[in-house]
Parts: C-alpha cells; structure tokens; sequence
C-alpha cells in the first residue's frame, strides 16, 4: 500500500515512469510462488538452497539471522511490497553475496585480472552469462570510481536485465545457451 501510495506522489511530482513499473511488477504472489522464486534467487545468486524453513534453524546466530532476512524477503513478495528484481538486488547486495562472488577474487589474484574475475562472477549470477569485452571494461570503470556496489545496481537496471528477466523474474540461463555460458550456475 505505502508503495502505491509514492507512486501517486512521484506522479504529482512529475518522477511516474519508473515507479509505474514497479507497481506493475510488485504483485502479491501465491506462498507457492514466493517460495519457488525465493528458491531459484538464492540458488542462482548464492548457490544454496534457501532454507527457510524454521526446522533447518541451527541454534546459531549466524543462521537465526539469514532465517529473519528470507522470511522478510518472503512476506514482501507476499504482500506485494517489493518485486522480484528488488529481492534479487537486495540478495546482490548483501554480505553473502559480496563474500561468495566478490571478496574471494579481488584479494587473491593480481590487481589486474581480480576485478575482471569479479565482475564476470557478478555477470553469471545477475546475468547468466559471461561478461564480454565492452561489459567488463565498463564494469571496470565504475569499480574504480564508485564500488562494487554501482556495478550490481548498473547491471541490475540495464536494459538486458529488463528485457530478459524484467521486474518478476529471477535471473537464470536460457536452456539453449547452459552448455556454452560456462557459469558455475549452470550446473545447479
């Protein structure tokens, strides 16, 4: 409701377009489907199952804490408040996400080759691809001037991830294209 309600203000405003689609997009989804695209989000970006479930709680902080943060991301599909894209960028941008794809390529290889490793990583997960020349020199770019954090955001709401994957889907390989990407995704 509260984010119908900021879309009527942007409109008065004159800032609609953007917050239309996300009305469009931020649908309240079935339990069967949050649980299907919260599943296939975490096994496409962090490689693990979701595990949300209160009987896989361990009786450890670390694991109390992932419970309380998919169980958000599941009543905000839920209810309509967040659309998938917003799911996948919140996943994109958490710790898990930076430890799996990021931290272990920028602080092991040279200074070269670590932010190139890095970056083709964030492109198999958020993009189920490679990242290719012109990508990853851009990608590059706006590592140095702003962070990874740019990077996520830039890929996330650019035109390939629109025209593929839109507000409500997760990121995934085409089944054509598995057997050439060479993502570690593809063989979830």
């Amino acid at each position: 409701m509260r984010l119908r309600y900021a879309c009527i203000i942007s409109a008065v405003l004159g800032i609609s377009a953007p917050c239309f689609s996300e009305v469009e997009a931020a649908k309240e989804w079935a339990p069967q489907e949050v649980t299907a695209i919260l599943a296939q989000s975490y096994g496409q970006l962090l490689m693990r199952p979701m595990g949300m479930e209160p009987s896989s709680l361990q009786k450890n902080e670390a694991d109390q804490q992932r419970y309380m943060v998919q169980s958000g991301y599941a009543l905000q599909l839920a209810k309509g408040e967040k659309s998938v894209k917003q799911i996948v960028e919140a996943i994109a941008l958490s710790s898990e996400f930076n430890a799996k794809w990021i931290t272990p390529h920028m602080g092991t290889a040279q200074t070269g080759s670590a932010p190139g490793k890095a970056i083709d990583s964030l492109y198999c997960a958020l993009l189920g691809r490679r990242v290719d020349s012109a990508s990853l020199a851009s990608a590059r770019k706006d590592l140095v001037s702003s962070g990874f954090e740019r990077v996520i955001r830039d890929v996330i709401d650019g035109k390939e991830y629109r025209d593929r994957f839109g507000d409500a889907k997760v990121p995934q390989v085409s089944s054509e294209k598995q057997a050439a990407v060479g993502c570690p995704q593809v063989a979830l």
